[in-house]
Protein backbone atom coordinates (compact mmCIF):
# COMPACT_ATOMS: atom_id res chain seq x y z
CA UNK A 1 0.00 0.00 0.00
CA UNK A 2 1.12 3.43 -0.37
CA UNK A 3 0.95 6.08 2.01
CA UNK A 4 0.51 9.63 0.90
CA UNK A 5 0.74 12.89 3.42
CA UNK A 6 -0.64 16.31 2.17
CA UNK A 7 0.36 19.50 1.59
CA UNK A 8 -1.30 22.64 0.49
CA UNK A 9 0.62 25.33 -2.53
CA UNK A 10 0.46 28.05 0.39
CA UNK A 11 2.08 26.23 3.08
CA UNK A 12 5.99 27.22 4.03
CA UNK A 13 8.63 25.81 1.83
CA UNK A 14 10.17 24.29 5.31
CA UNK A 15 7.19 22.28 4.85
CA UNK A 16 7.81 20.89 1.37
CA UNK A 17 11.81 20.21 2.15
CA UNK A 18 10.75 17.77 4.99
CA UNK A 19 8.61 15.76 2.62
CA UNK A 20 11.06 15.84 0.31
CA UNK A 21 13.24 14.13 3.01
CA UNK A 22 10.40 11.78 4.36
CA UNK A 23 10.10 10.89 0.66
CA UNK A 24 13.57 10.06 0.51
CA UNK A 25 13.60 8.34 3.98
CA UNK A 26 10.79 5.82 2.35
CA UNK A 27 8.18 7.23 5.30
CA UNK A 28 5.82 8.29 2.95
CA UNK A 29 5.60 7.33 -1.14
CA UNK A 30 3.87 9.78 -2.04
CA UNK A 31 2.05 13.37 -1.79
CA UNK A 32 -1.07 15.00 -2.73
CA UNK A 33 -0.93 18.63 -3.31
CA UNK A 34 -4.20 21.26 -3.45
CA UNK A 35 -3.75 23.87 -5.47
CA UNK A 36 -4.72 27.42 -3.53
CA UNK A 37 -5.64 29.53 -7.27
CA UNK A 38 -2.85 32.29 -7.73
CA UNK A 39 -0.49 31.16 -4.77
CA UNK A 40 2.38 30.66 -7.15
CA UNK A 41 3.92 30.99 -10.44
CA UNK A 42 4.79 27.63 -12.84
CA UNK A 43 8.25 27.59 -12.96
CA UNK A 44 9.17 30.09 -10.69
CA UNK A 45 8.18 27.91 -7.37
CA UNK A 46 11.23 26.53 -5.37
CA UNK A 47 8.61 24.35 -3.22
CA UNK A 48 7.12 22.97 -6.80
CA UNK A 49 10.51 22.20 -8.29
CA UNK A 50 11.18 20.15 -4.81
CA UNK A 51 8.58 17.70 -5.96
CA UNK A 52 9.43 16.95 -9.20
CA UNK A 53 11.19 13.54 -8.47
CA UNK A 54 8.32 13.21 -5.55
CA UNK A 55 5.15 10.95 -6.91
CA UNK A 56 2.48 13.68 -6.83
CA UNK A 57 -1.31 13.76 -6.84
CA UNK A 58 -3.29 17.08 -7.35
CA UNK A 59 -6.35 18.42 -5.22
CA UNK A 60 -7.69 20.71 -7.31
CA UNK A 61 -9.41 24.01 -5.17
CA UNK A 62 -13.13 23.33 -4.20
CA UNK A 63 -15.58 25.58 -2.52
CA UNK A 64 -13.46 26.70 0.47
CA UNK A 65 -11.47 28.87 -2.56
CA UNK A 66 -14.70 29.22 -4.61
CA UNK A 67 -14.26 26.68 -6.96
CA UNK A 68 -17.43 24.58 -7.74
CA UNK A 69 -17.58 22.63 -10.93
CA UNK A 70 -21.65 23.60 -11.03
CA UNK A 71 -20.46 27.17 -11.59
CA UNK A 72 -17.51 27.24 -14.12
CA UNK A 73 -17.38 30.76 -15.58
CA UNK A 74 -14.63 31.36 -17.82
CA UNK A 75 -12.11 32.63 -15.01
CA UNK A 76 -12.80 29.41 -13.33
CA UNK A 77 -11.68 27.53 -16.25
CA UNK A 78 -8.52 29.64 -16.49
CA UNK A 79 -7.59 28.92 -13.23
CA UNK A 80 -8.08 25.09 -14.05
CA UNK A 81 -6.28 24.84 -16.92
CA UNK A 82 -3.31 27.26 -16.05
CA UNK A 83 -2.76 26.14 -12.29
CA UNK A 84 -3.99 22.74 -12.04
CA UNK A 85 -3.48 21.01 -15.28
CA UNK A 86 -0.64 22.88 -15.95
CA UNK A 87 1.13 22.05 -12.83
CA UNK A 88 -0.26 18.29 -12.99
CA UNK A 89 2.04 18.40 -16.47
CA UNK A 90 4.99 19.42 -14.81
CA UNK A 91 4.73 17.28 -12.18
CA UNK A 92 3.46 14.57 -14.33
CA UNK A 93 0.80 13.40 -11.84
CA UNK A 94 -1.09 9.94 -12.02
CA UNK A 95 -4.79 12.02 -10.48
CA UNK A 96 -6.29 15.37 -10.18
CA UNK A 97 -8.85 15.02 -7.31
CA UNK A 98 -11.61 17.20 -8.10
CA UNK A 99 -14.81 18.14 -5.82
CA UNK A 100 -18.31 17.39 -7.46
CA UNK A 101 -19.38 20.35 -5.07
CA UNK A 102 -22.99 21.81 -4.58
CA UNK A 103 -25.95 21.16 -7.11
CA UNK A 104 -28.67 17.94 -7.43
CA UNK A 105 -28.41 17.80 -11.48
CA UNK A 106 -26.31 14.63 -13.26
CA UNK A 107 -27.17 16.44 -16.50
CA UNK A 108 -25.52 20.36 -14.78
CA UNK A 109 -22.57 18.54 -13.58
CA UNK A 110 -21.55 16.50 -16.91
CA UNK A 111 -22.08 19.61 -19.07
CA UNK A 112 -19.78 21.87 -16.58
CA UNK A 113 -17.04 18.92 -15.45
CA UNK A 114 -16.44 18.73 -18.90
CA UNK A 115 -15.15 22.27 -19.76
CA UNK A 116 -12.32 21.04 -17.78
CA UNK A 117 -12.30 17.33 -18.59
CA UNK A 118 -9.14 15.68 -18.44
CA UNK A 119 -8.15 11.77 -18.60
CA UNK A 120 -6.57 12.37 -15.05
CA UNK A 121 -9.37 13.97 -13.31
CA UNK A 122 -11.05 11.39 -9.93
CA UNK A 123 -14.16 12.95 -8.53
CA UNK A 124 -14.24 12.68 -5.12
CA UNK A 125 -17.54 11.65 -3.12
CA UNK A 126 -18.66 13.84 -0.52
CA UNK A 127 -20.91 14.09 2.69
CA UNK A 128 -24.91 14.24 2.27
CA UNK A 129 -24.23 17.59 4.59
CA UNK A 130 -21.84 20.08 3.87
CA UNK A 131 -20.47 22.87 5.95
CA UNK A 132 -22.87 25.32 6.01
CA UNK A 133 -25.74 22.77 5.66
CA UNK A 134 -26.53 22.63 2.24
CA UNK A 135 -26.55 19.16 0.02
CA UNK A 136 -23.73 17.89 -1.37
CA UNK A 137 -23.87 16.62 -4.79
CA UNK A 138 -21.75 12.78 -4.99
CA UNK A 139 -23.03 12.03 -1.99
CA UNK A 140 -25.12 8.93 -2.54
CA UNK A 141 -24.44 5.65 -4.97
CA UNK A 142 -26.38 6.70 -7.40
CA UNK A 143 -24.77 9.96 -8.28
CA UNK A 144 -21.58 8.08 -7.79
CA UNK A 145 -22.71 5.38 -10.21
CA UNK A 146 -23.92 8.00 -12.66
CA UNK A 147 -20.43 9.80 -12.38
CA UNK A 148 -18.64 6.52 -13.21
CA UNK A 149 -21.12 5.63 -15.87
CA UNK A 150 -19.95 9.25 -17.62
CA UNK A 151 -16.80 8.08 -17.66
CA UNK A 152 -15.03 9.61 -14.69
CA UNK A 153 -13.14 7.70 -12.15
CA UNK A 154 -13.29 8.04 -8.34
CA UNK A 155 -11.89 9.26 -5.22
CA UNK A 156 -13.40 7.35 -2.00
CA UNK A 157 -13.17 9.30 0.89
CA UNK A 158 -13.45 7.07 3.64
CA UNK A 159 -14.48 9.98 6.27
CA UNK A 160 -16.97 11.54 3.51
CA UNK A 161 -18.31 8.00 2.72
CA UNK A 162 -18.94 7.32 6.55
CA UNK A 163 -20.96 10.76 6.94
CA UNK A 164 -22.81 10.24 4.32
CA UNK A 165 -24.00 6.91 5.29
CA UNK A 166 -25.43 7.74 8.65
CA UNK A 167 -26.91 10.48 7.35
CA UNK A 168 -28.55 8.51 5.01
CA UNK A 169 -29.60 6.20 7.79
CA UNK A 170 -27.75 2.84 5.99
CA UNK A 171 -25.17 0.82 7.60
CA UNK A 172 -21.64 2.81 6.48
CA UNK A 173 -19.91 -0.14 6.33
CA UNK A 174 -22.18 -2.12 3.68
CA UNK A 175 -22.29 1.39 1.96
CA UNK A 176 -18.17 1.23 1.71
CA UNK A 177 -18.18 -2.15 1.12
CA UNK A 178 -20.64 -1.66 -2.35
CA UNK A 179 -19.04 1.82 -3.59
CA UNK A 180 -15.43 -0.13 -3.50
CA UNK A 181 -16.71 -3.59 -4.97
CA UNK A 182 -19.26 -1.88 -7.90
CA UNK A 183 -17.40 1.57 -8.73
CA UNK A 184 -13.64 0.40 -8.07
CA UNK A 185 -12.43 3.66 -6.90
CA UNK A 186 -8.64 4.64 -8.05
CA UNK A 187 -7.62 6.88 -5.21
CA UNK A 188 -8.69 6.65 -1.05
CA UNK A 189 -8.49 9.82 1.53
CA UNK A 190 -8.66 8.56 5.04
CA UNK A 191 -9.09 10.32 8.25
CA UNK A 192 -10.89 9.67 11.66
CA UNK A 193 -14.24 11.47 13.18
CA UNK A 194 -17.54 10.86 15.02
CA UNK A 195 -19.97 8.94 14.29
CA UNK A 196 -22.37 11.26 15.52
CA UNK A 197 -21.63 14.41 13.36
CA UNK A 198 -22.75 14.05 9.94
CA UNK A 199 -19.92 16.89 8.51
CA UNK A 200 -16.41 16.81 7.53
CA UNK A 201 -14.10 16.95 11.09
CA UNK A 202 -10.58 15.68 9.66
CA UNK A 203 -9.86 14.53 12.80
CA UNK A 204 -6.29 12.55 14.17
CA UNK A 205 -7.15 8.57 13.16
CA UNK A 206 -6.02 7.83 17.11
CA UNK A 207 -9.35 10.95 17.85
CA UNK A 208 -11.97 9.39 16.56
CA UNK A 209 -15.01 6.45 16.58
CA UNK A 210 -14.40 4.65 13.10
CA UNK A 211 -13.51 1.20 12.19
CA UNK A 212 -10.01 2.05 11.05
CA UNK A 213 -9.07 -1.43 11.08
CA UNK A 214 -11.79 -3.00 9.09
CA UNK A 215 -10.70 -0.25 6.99
CA UNK A 216 -7.25 -1.61 6.49
CA UNK A 217 -8.45 -4.60 6.07
CA UNK A 218 -10.44 -3.84 3.06
CA UNK A 219 -7.61 -1.85 1.35
CA UNK A 220 -4.96 -4.59 1.89
CA UNK A 221 -7.61 -6.94 0.07
CA UNK A 222 -8.00 -4.44 -3.18
CA UNK A 223 -3.71 -4.38 -2.97
CA UNK A 224 -4.32 -7.97 -4.58
CA UNK A 225 -6.17 -6.84 -7.22
CA UNK A 226 -4.10 -2.93 -7.64
CA UNK A 227 -2.09 -0.32 -6.12
CA UNK A 228 -3.60 1.10 -3.64
CA UNK A 229 -2.95 5.13 -3.00
CA UNK A 230 -3.68 6.56 0.55
CA UNK A 231 -3.86 9.51 1.37
CA UNK A 232 -3.90 11.05 5.02
CA UNK A 233 -5.99 14.26 5.19
CA UNK A 234 -5.03 14.52 9.45
CA UNK A 235 -5.04 17.41 11.09
CA UNK A 236 -1.10 19.22 10.88
CA UNK A 237 0.77 19.63 14.29
CA UNK A 238 3.02 22.28 15.57
CA UNK A 239 5.97 20.55 14.63
CA UNK A 240 6.44 20.36 10.77
CA UNK A 241 5.04 17.11 9.48
CA UNK A 242 5.69 15.19 12.70
CA UNK A 243 2.18 14.69 13.46
CA UNK A 244 1.37 13.20 9.87
CA UNK A 245 4.08 10.70 10.26
CA UNK A 246 2.39 9.84 13.54
CA UNK A 247 -1.38 9.23 12.24
CA UNK A 248 0.36 6.95 9.17
CA UNK A 249 2.77 4.88 11.85
CA UNK A 250 -1.00 4.97 13.55
CA UNK A 251 -2.35 3.37 10.45
CA UNK A 252 0.77 0.68 9.71
CA UNK A 253 0.30 -0.45 13.31
CA UNK A 254 -3.41 -1.34 13.26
Amino acid sequence: MKYGLKLWSIDKKELFREAAQLFEKKEIDFLELYIVPNSFVLGESDTLNMLKDIPTILHAPHMEHGFDVFILDDSKIEIFKKQVIKTADFLNSKFIVVHAALGDSQKDFEENIKKINDPRLLIENMTKIGLENEICFAHSYLQLKLIKDSGFNLCLDFSHAIKSAIAQNIDYKEFIERLISELNPAYFHICNGKINILKDEHRDLFDGEFDLKWIKNILFKLEEEKDVYLAFETPKGERGLENDIKNINYFRSL
